[in-house]
C-alpha cells in the first residue's frame, strides 16, 4: 500500500492534425504555435526549474500522436520559429508606441523578455525538439509520459468494428515508442470515453492504465470500495484511475475557478483586435482577417462590464502562488479526511487539458510549479505520483466493470453525436466498412496496393478524429472542422475507387502523403 496520499496530476496534451504546406500562412496552424509558446515551453521551463532545484516532483503528461507528429515536423518547427520572430517584431513597434504609457509599457517589456527567452529555449537550446526534451525529463524522473489513441477518435463509437479501435491504439503505441524511445505504460482515452471492450485492446497493446471520469467508476459493478480514490482493474487487468471532481471544480469552474481571478490575464482582449487594421496587418492573416496575436495587455479586472486595467505580471505571479497554496491546503485536508474515512491513504486523480495551463490560464504553469514545491516540502500526507508509481507501490486492486462514459458535457456521448454533427456518422460508418473490405481484398497483394491502403487508413483515421464533431458541437471553427471532415472522406473515397478500379494516380497519392503523411510506423496488420 502507498504510505502517503497520492496526488496524480495528469495533463492531456492534444491538438488535431493541422498542417497546410500548400500555403505560407494558415490561421488554424496558429493553434500549434500558440500552444508551444504559451503551454508546452512554459511547462518545460517549470519542469526544468524543479529539476535544477532537486524538487522531488512528479507530473504525468500524455502527448497525443497528432500533436507529437506536429511537434516533430520540420516545416512546423520552422513556422513556429517564424511565429516567435513575427511577434518580437511587433513588440519592437509596440515598444515605441507604448514607451510613454506607464501601464502598458511594462507589459510590452514583459512580453519582450519572455518571448525572447522562450525562443532561445526552443530554437537554440532544444533545436525545436520538444519531444526529445520531454523524453529527457521523463528519464530524470520529473515526468511520466503517456499516449493517446491514434487521431483522438471516440473509441466507443468504433466498437461496431473493434479492430478500428485496436488499430488506433496500436498505432499510438508504435508512434510513442518511435518518438520518445520507450513504450508508454499508460494512455489517455480520447475525451475520457470508455466502453467495454476498449480495455481488451489496451491490454493487448501492453498498456497498464487509463483515466476515466468519476461517474464511469462510481457507477461500476460492483461498486468500488474506495470510490474514486483508488484505482480499479478491469477484467483484462488494465487499471482505471478516476477523476476527483473537487480539485477539478477548483480549477475548471467558471464561477469559482482560479483562472477567473481578476488579477489574471484577460484571454479575449488581444492586440490583433484592439489596434487599427493597418497597424497589425503584417501580423495577422494576410487576407486581413483579424485574429489573436497572443499579445494580451490587460487583466480580467472585473467580471462585470468591459473595463480592463493593464496586466501586472508580478501581481499575477503572486496570485498564482496564493492559489497554489489554497489548492495545496485543500488537497492536504482532503487527504487527511479521506485517509480517516477510507482507512488508507487516498489516490487523488486530477486530470486536465494541458492547454489550460498557459494558453487559457496564462499563469497556470506558475501555479503548477509552485504547487509541486509545496507538496514536496510542506506536508507528510501527500506526494505527487504518476499512475505507474501508484501501481508499482500497490499492485493489488479491486476488479470491476466500468460504466460507459465520457468527460464531455452531460458525461456521455451527446457532444459528439448531436444535432450539429450527427450528419457525420453515416460517412464514418461507411468508410470504416469499406476500409475493411479493401484490407481483406488487397493487403499484401503488392507494394503499390499496400501504399494505397496505408493512405486509405490515414484518411479514415483523420476523419474519425473527435475534434471535428466537437468543434461543430461547440460552434467553434465550425467551417474549418466541417471542411476537414469532408476532405478526409473525399480523399478516402478517391483512393478507395483507385483500389476498386486497379488504377493508381501517383500525383494525387503523393499530394495526400505530403499533406497527411503522419504515422510512418503505421502497420496495416494492426487493423486486422
Amino acid at each position: 500500500m502507498i504510505s502517503r496520499g497520492a496526488l496524480v496530476l495528469m495533463l492531456h496534451a492534444h491538438l488535431p492534425w493541422v498542417r497546410h504546406p500548400e500555403l505560407p500562412f494558415f490561421m488554424e496552424e496558429h493553434w500549434l504555435y500558440e500552444a508551444i509558446a504559451e503551454t508546452y515551453l512554459p511547462l518545460i521551463e517549470a519542469c526544468r526549474h524543479l529539476e535544477a532545484d532537486g524538487v522531488p516532483a512528479r507530473l504525468t503528461i500524455d502527448v497525443s500522436p497528432p500533436l507529437a507528429a506536429m511537434l516533430d515536423d520540420e516545416l512546423l518547427v520552422r513556422r513556429t520559429v517564424a511565429y516567435f520572430e513575427r511577434l518580437l517584431s511587433l513588440l519592437d513597434k509596440e515598444e515605441l508606441r507604448t514607451k510613454e504609457d506607464p501601464g502598458l509599457g511594462p507589459v510590452v517589456h514583459f512580453y519582450q523578455e519572455r518571448l525572447t527567452r522562450l525562443l532561445e529555449l526552443y530554437r537554440d537550446e532544444l533545436g525545436g525538439e520538444i519531444l526529445a526534451e520531454l523524453a529527457r525529463l521523463e528519464s530524470v524522473g520529473i515526468l511520466e509520459l503517456a499516449t493517446c489513441a491514434g487521431t483522438h477518435p471516440l473509441l466507443p463509437m468504433l466498437m461496431d468494428r473493434p479492430s478500428l479501435a485496436r488499430g488506433h491504439i496500436r498505432t499510438a503505441v508504435r508512434e510513442h515508442t518511435r518518438l520518445f524511445g520507450r513504450a508508454p505504460r499508460g494512455i489517455w482515452l480520447p475525451e475520457c470515453a470508455y466502453a467495454p471492450p476498449v480495455d481488451r485492446y489496451l491490454a493487448e497493446a501492453d498498456l497498464k492504465w487509463f483515466i476515466v471520469d468519476a461517474h464511469g467508476l462510481e457507477n461500476a459493478s460492483p461498486r468500488p470500495v474506495f470510490g474514486v480514490h483508488a484505482p480499479v482493474y478491469t477484467q483484462y487487468g488494465v487499471a482505471a484511475f478516476a477523476r476527483d471532481l473537487e480539485p477539478a471544480r477548483q480549477v475548471w469552474s467558471s464561477e469559482g475557478g482560479y483562472p477567473g481571478d481578476t488579477v489574471y490575464r484577460e484571454f479575449y482582449r488581444d492586440l490583433g483586435w484592439d489596434l487599427p487594421l493597418d497597424y497589425v496587418r503584417d501580423y495577422i492573416d494576410p487576407d486581413g482577417t483579424r485574429m489573436f496575436t497572443g499579445l494580451k495587455y490587460y487583466r480580467i479586472t472585473s467580471r462585470d462590464g468591459d473595463h480592463r486595467e493593464p496586466y501586472h505580471p508580478g501581481m499575477a505571479l503572486q496570485r498564482a502562488h496564493d492559489h497554489a497554496g489554497h489548492f495545496f491546503d485543500e488537497r492536504v485536508k482532503e487527504a487527511r479526511t479521506l485517509g480517516e474515512s477510507l482507512g488508507r491513504p487516498p489516490v487523488i486523480t486530477s486530470p486536465y487539458d494541458a492547454e489550460l495551463f498557459g494558453h487559457w490560464w496564462f499563469e497556470g504553469p506558475w501555479f503548477l510549479e509552485s504547487l509541486c514545491r509545496k507538496i514536496a516540502y510542506d506536508t507528510d500526507l501527500l506526494d505527487t505520483m504518476s499512475p505507474s508509481d501508484v501501481l508499482a507501490a500497490e499492485p493489488r486492486h479491486q476488479v470491476v466493470s466500468l460504466e460507459p462514459c465520457t468527460w464531455g458535457a452531460g458525461g456521455y456521448f451527446d457532444v459528439w453525436l448531436g444535432p450539429a454533427n450527427e450528419w457525420c456518422m453515416p460517412h464514418l460508418i461507411g468508410i470504416g466498412e469499406r476500409f475493411f473490405l479493401q484490407l481483406r481484398d488487397h493487403l499484401g497483394a503488392s507494394p503499390e496496393e499496400d501504399r494505397l491502403l496505408a493512405q486509405l487508413a490515414r484518411e479514415m483515421m483523420l476523419a474519425q478524429s473527435s475534434d471535428w464533431p466537437f468543434l461543430m458541437s461547440t460552434g467553434t471553427a465550425v467551417d474549418y472542422a466541417s471542411k476537414r471532415f469532408i476532405e478526409h472522406v473525399q480523399r478516402f473515397n478517391r483512393i478507395d475507387q483507385m483500389l476498386r478500379d486497379a488504377s493508381f494516380d501517383e500525383h494525387f497519392v503523393a499530394l495526400c502523403e505530403a499533406r497527411d503523411g503522419l504515422f510512418p510506423t503505421l502497420a496495416l496488420e494492426d487493423f486486422v
